[in-house]
């Protein structure tokens, strides 16, 4: 009887290998997915060059017939200081909006005040780049001023469609 016992325990080292083995390889698999990097969440930052009005009026431009689109550059280039200064009044005005959202106490009425600024400066900015599109549109040809009007900025990855 002794000889059956050693067939008997062959089977049973081959099976307690392969559970080892099994639970080694579910180890390593573990261990690989848990030091894997995660990655952290963060909110995409807007890209600011993409909404600038410098950058609106290239891509406008670009569409135009080349001496339409002189035209347009000239005129845009020749506000730019009101543009500036509009774009400077329009970050403080936002600096402002921040500082009321984090004031201790925070006051509803301060951070209403304060948007209403910001959405104030924002709106004499983009007044100042829908002139300078106004008056150059008015000795465009009339393919550019076709143009203009079916002109629709491309939608931003990251923006939502309205």
């Amino acid at each position: 009887m002794s000889g059956f016992s050693g067939l008997a325990s062959a089977p049973r080292r081959l099976l307690v290998a392969s559970l080892a083995l099994n639970l080694f390889f579910a180890g390593l698999a573990l261990a690989v997915v848990m030091s894997a990097p995660h990655k952290p969440v963060s909110f995409p930052s807007p890209n600011v060059e993409d909404r600038s009005p410098r950058v609106r009026i290239d891509r406008l431009a670009a569409t135009l017939p080349m001496t339409d689109a002189r035209l347009l550059l000239t005129r845009f280039g020749a506000a730019n200081g009101k543009l500036v200064e509009a774009e400077a009044a329009s970050r403080a005005a936002q600096e402002r909006a921040r500082e009321a959202f984090l004031a201790m106490p925070f006051d509803p009425a301060a951070a209403r005040a304060a948007l209403s600024g910001l959405r104030d400066a924002r709106r004499d900015v983009w007044s100042i780049v829908h002139d300078v599109i106004i008056d150059a549109a008015g000795q465009m040809s009339p393919d550019g001023r076709a143009r203009i009007a079916a002109w629709v900025p491309p939608v931003q990855p990251d923006e939502p469609v309205r």
